[in-house]
């Protein structure tokens, strides 16, 4: 079940989580599980995050130079089988079948092969919280012949009396094949059927025998289950982060942030397909409010979610994609843009970020998280828009939370706020892009877009906000005497300092 407080499934789905989190390369159904049901971590249980980032660190510290025995190690992980059910089933004093002790004597085999390769890579000497221990026992209980083959069958070995019944049936079959009298085959089969039943008499009470002494077993069976799941997801982890150049994040013991080239790995991914790259996110936040304006082309709404979800990541025990990354442990990271999943039930776009805006509030009074929302307010008129943005930049910039508002209205921050703006065009040269558009014009969205700077820059009250909107519908040849109407009503806002 998904922690609500880090983001509901259609949230992840947003900002790129469940892209990532469908790049694991787990192959177990027991990793698969820790992948469906990854949880994140808390300020209670930060020396465990600490832990799992160590892992990661050594697995990928080793990877390359031991390629050989971590694929050995994954071919072993691709016999694994989820046993749990049938340990459940021998703790509750159910005899087991013959599928499920094959299933655990298969287990035990690869647990012997396990234990040899991670002894080998040295990793125990590394790795907090994996163990595997020796199932010598299990083995020897259910490979009576010291075969070490993965097969299993009741044994005659297991009892004198077994190997007995079966011997004087196979000796009744051998009559049966033999004879040529009707009456003597039909007398003959039945004493067969009367062995038969004796037969499955006995392999119960073997059946019943290997449960109980198996049973013995289970919490040291369990203690193996676990640590081949969480190895298992260790090592998709750890690949994740070689193929996608990710980095270990800082836990920062304040409510401060730091990204020095962020990634959104989904983005990044589409842009390739086009042959485009993806610009980095760079940006520091703290407690209190941080507001980044530019125009509506600027990519506000990606430089926000590849912030989201490399903090989200960090949540949950992963590498980020960032050359540097500090990050608090939070008690919420929430994520509020116009695209809202209420809206697809029914709910205007501005009642659905009021609903979700007042659980967000009700919240951050007790607790200290992230609060990031883009574009509030969109939908409604802009004027009470922006009203409504400033009241509520100034209303958080009172929390210890810290809050990332992303807006395309102008005069929302003030001197106690930290605001950054999109680079956008005002360092290209703006007559050299319009004449490359208006040699192309079918493709003018296009060349806007190739020549638009996405990274962000600090600014000060003083800074001139960009133009940007403006120059756009320039570039694409709105009607000059519009243009002329908003440069005035532009110069006028200005001289009138609204």
């Amino acid at each position: 079940m998904i922690n609500i407080y880090f983001l509901d499934q259609y949230q992840r789905d947003q900002i790129g989580f469940t892209y990532v989190i469908n790049q694991l390369e787990v192959i177990t159904p027991l990793g698969d599980k820790l992948r469906k049901n990854i949880k994140p971590f808390n300020e209670s249980s930060k020396h465990l995050l600490i832990d799992e980032l160590n892992n990661i660190e050594s697995i990928i510290n080793n990877y390359v130079s031991s390629k050989q025995l971590f694929k050995n190690i994954e071919r072993l992980f691709c016999k694994i089988k989820d046993i749990s059910n049938s340990l459940i089933r021998c703790e509750n004093g159910s005899p087991l079948d013959d599928v499920e002790l094959f299933e655990i004597k298969s287990f035990a085999l690869v647990i012997y092969e396990l234990r040899e390769c991670f002894n080998e890579l040295n990793l125990e000497l590394h790795l907090k919280d994996i163990n595997f221990i020796s199932l010598e026992p299990v083995i020897n209980l259910l490979d009576p012949e010291g075969k070490k083959l993965p097969t299993f069958h009741i044994y005659d070995k297991y009892s004198d009396k077994l190997k007995e019944i079966r011997n004087k049936k196979r000796s009744i079959e051998k009559e049966i094949f033999t004879s040529s009298d009707e009456t003597s085959i039909t007398s003959l089969k039945e004493k067969r059927l009367s062995y038969v039943v004796l037969e499955e008499e006995e392999e119960l009470n073997i059946r019943k025998f290997l449960s109980n002494n198996i049973k013995n077993y289970i919490d040291i069976i369990r203690e193996n289950i676990r640590s081949v799941g969480k190895l298992d997801f260790l090592i998709a982890k750890s690949k994740l982060t070689i193929t996608l150049n990710g980095s270990r994040p800082n836990i920062s013991d304040s409510m401060y942030i730091k990204i020095i080239d962020g990634v959104n790995p989904e983005v990044a991914s589409i842009l390739k397909k086009k042959s485009k790259i993806f610009t980095p996110v760079t940006i520091e936040i703290a407690s209190g409010t941080t507001v980044i304006t530019g125009a509506n082309m600027g990519g506000k709404s990606i430089t926000l979610k590849t912030l989201v979800l490399n903090i989200l990541l960090t949540q949950m025990g992963f590498f980020v994609f960032c050359n540097e990354a500090t990050i608090p442990l939070l008690d919420f990271i929430y994520f509020i843009s116009d695209d809202l999943q209420s809206v697809h039930q029914g709910l205007s776009t501005f009642g659905a970020e009021i609903m979700k805006l007042k659980q967000v509030l009700a919240h951050s009074k007790n607790k200290n998280g992230l609060i990031t929302l883009d574009e509030f307010a969109r939908g409604t008129n802009p004027k009470e828009g922006s009203f409504l943005v400033k009241s509520l930049c100034k209303y958080l910039n009172k929390l210890q939370s810290i809050s990332l508002i992303s807006t395309h209205y102008d005069n929302i921050v003030d001197s106690t706020m930290v605001h950054y703006q999109v680079i956008g065009l005002k360092q290209l040269s703006f007559d050299s892009l319009k004449k490359s558009i208006d040699l192309n014009k079918t493709h003018s969205i296009e060349i806007i877009q190739d020549h638009m700077n996405y990274r962000l820059e600090r600014v000060s009250k003083e800074n001139n906000v960009p133009k940007d909107a403006l120059n756009i519908c320039i570039l694409l040849g709105l009607e000059e005497e519009i243009i002329e109407i908003a440069k005035n009503l532009y110069n006028q806002s200005l001289e009138e300092g609204d």
